[in-house]
C-alpha cells in the first residue's frame, strides 16, 4: 500500500520546476535591472537543489528527486556535478534494492521513473 505521506514523482517534478521557475524569474529580474544578459549555467538546478536540501525526503523520494535533477541536467552539467548525484543514486540503490524502493509506487510512477532511470544509464 502506498504511504500516502510520500510525495509522488510528479510531485517532486513540480516543486523542482516550480523552484526552477523562481530561479530563472530572479535571474531575469537580476537582467533587467542591470542591463546584462546572462548565459545558461545550470544555476536553476543548483538552485533547486538547494531550496529542498533539507527536506526529509524518504528512500524512493530521494532516489526520484536525484534523477529528475539529473533529467533537468542533460548532459550540460559538469561531470563532477553530474557524477555526485549519479554516486548518490548508488548510494541510495545500495542501501535497498531498487525492486524494493519502487513496490509501493503507482504504475505511471514506475513506469516514468524507470524510463528516466534508463535515459540515464542507471539501469544495468
Amino acid at each position: 500500500m502506498m504511504d500516502e505521506e510520500r510525495m509522488t514523482y510528479s510531485e517532486i517534478r513540480e516543486m523542482i520546476l516550480g523552484c526552477f521557475y523562481d530561479c530563472c524569474r530572479n535571474i531575469l529580474s537580476t537582467n533587467k535591472k542591470t542591463g546584462e544578459k546572462s548565459s545558461y549555467d545550470g544555476l536553476e538546478i543548483g538552485y533547486a537543489a538547494y531550496q529542498c536540501e533539507n527536506t526529509p525526503f524518504s528512500p524512493i523520494e530521494k532516489l526520484m528527486f536525484k534523477v529528475f535533477l539529473l533529467i533537468l541536467m542533460a548532459g550540460r552539467e559538469p561531470g563532477e556535478v553530474e557524477d555526485n548525484i549519479r554516486n548518490s543514486i548508488a548510494l541510495i540503490i545500495n542501501e535497498a534494492p531498487l525492486d524494493v524502493l519502487i513496490e509501493d509506487i503507482s504504475d505511471k510512477e514506475k513506469n516514468d521513473l524507470l524510463y528516466d532511470m534508463e535515459l540515464l544509464g542507471l539501469l544495468e
